[in-house]
C-alpha cells in the first residue's frame, strides 16, 4: 500500500511540474516581438517631434499657450531647468549665454503656429529674474514675428511703437504720430520684451524703455505663422507665453492650464 501511494505522489509531482514548464513558456503580451502600439504625435513630450518633422502649436477659439521648453533649444544657450516653484509643464527655459544686449537673434527659439480664427492677438509672457532681486536686470529676452500682418507694442493710451527695422506694415491707428520708434535697443525688426517684477513669476511682456507698452499681432489670413524668442539679458527664465484675441481677458487666457495642441508634421 505504501508502495502504491509513493508512486502516486510521484506521478502527481512529475504533472505539477509539467504544467508549471509550460506556463513559463507562454509569452506574455510584452515579450512576443511584435510592434507595440503606435504612439500618436499629438502633444508629444517636450514638443520634441521625430527626426524631419515640426512642431506645430494650434490655436483654438482665439486663444496659443505655448510651454517654453516646447520649442527646440538644442545646440542654444538656454537651459531647462527645475529649481523655481510654481512652473508648469517640464521645467523652464533660463538664458545661461552671455547677454545680448544690442544683437538679437542669438539662441534663436522657433515656434510653429497655426491660426484659424484670424484678427489681433495680445502677446504675453509668464517669466522670473533668476539672478538677483533688481526689477530692472536679468529681465528681458527678444522676441519677433517676422510673417503676421503687424507686431507692434500698444500703451494704454493708444501710442503704437514698432520694432526698429521692421518690415511689417504699420497699422492705421499709427498714421499721424510723430514717433513711432520704441526707447531702448532693437534691430531688425525684434522687440526687447521686459518685465519688472523680481523674486516672483510675473506675467509681463512690455517694450520701450520706462514706457511700456503691450505687445500685439495681427494675424489677417488662416495659416502657419513664426514666433521667435532670443536671449537677451543672463539669468531670464521663462516659463510659456500666451497668444489670445481681444475678446478674451487676461485672466482667462493667463489662467488656463491647458497648453495648445502640437502636431508633428
Amino acid at each position: 500500500m505504501l508502495t502504491k501511494n509513493l508512486k502516486l505522489l510521484y506521478i502527481l509531482v512529475l504533472v505539477t511540474l509539467v504544467i508549471a514548464c509550460s506556463g513559463d513558456d507562454e509569452a506574455s503580451p510584452n515579450e512576443t516581438g511584435g510592434d507595440p502600439t503606435p504612439t500618436p504625435d499629438t502633444n508629444p513630450a517636450n514638443g520634441s517631434c521625430e527626426e524631419g518633422k515640426t512642431a506645430v502649436y494650434i490655436e483654438k477659439d482665439g486663444v496659443l499657450i505655448i510651454e517654453s521648453e516646447n520649442g527646440n533649444f538644442s545646440n542654444t544657450d538656454w537651459t531647462l531647468t527645475t529649481d523655481l516653484a510654481e512652473f508648469s509643464g517640464d521645467g523652464y527655459l533660463v538664458w545661461n549665454g552671455e547677454n545680448s544686449l544690442g544683437e538679437p537673434g542669438n539662441g534663436t527659439l522657433t515656434y510653429k503656429v497655426r491660426i484659424t480664427k484670424t484678427g489681433t492677438y495680445r502677446f504675453i509672457w509668464r517669466s522670473y529674474i533668476t539672478i538677483g532681486s533688481n526689477g530692472s536686470e536679468h529681465n528681458d529676452s527678444w522676441l519677433r514675428i517676422p510673417n503676421a500682418k503687424h507686431f507692434y507694442g500698444r500703451k494704454n493710451n493708444g501710442n503704437i511703437v514698432y520694432p526698429k527695422g521692421t518690415t511689417l506694415d504699420p497699422i492705421p491707428e499709427s498714421a499721424g504720430q510723430q514717433n513711432t520708434t520704441p526707447n531702448g535697443s532693437g534691430k531688425d525688426g525684434w522687440f526687447k520684451i521686459y518685465m519688472n517684477m523680481a523674486n516672483k513669476w510675473h506675467w509681463q511682456s512690455s517694450t520701450s524703455d520706462n514706457d511700456a507698452h503691450n505687445i500685439f499681432v495681427v494675424f489677417d489670413t488662416p495659416g502657419d505663422y513664426t514666433i521667435e524668442v532670443s536671449g537677451r539679458s543672463e539669468g531670464h527664465g521663462i516659463d510659456k507665453f500666451v497668444l489670445f484675441t481681444e475678446d478674451i481677458t487676461q485672466n482667462d487666457a493667463t489662467g488656463n492650464d491647458t497648453k495648445s495642441e502640437i502636431q508633428c508634421e
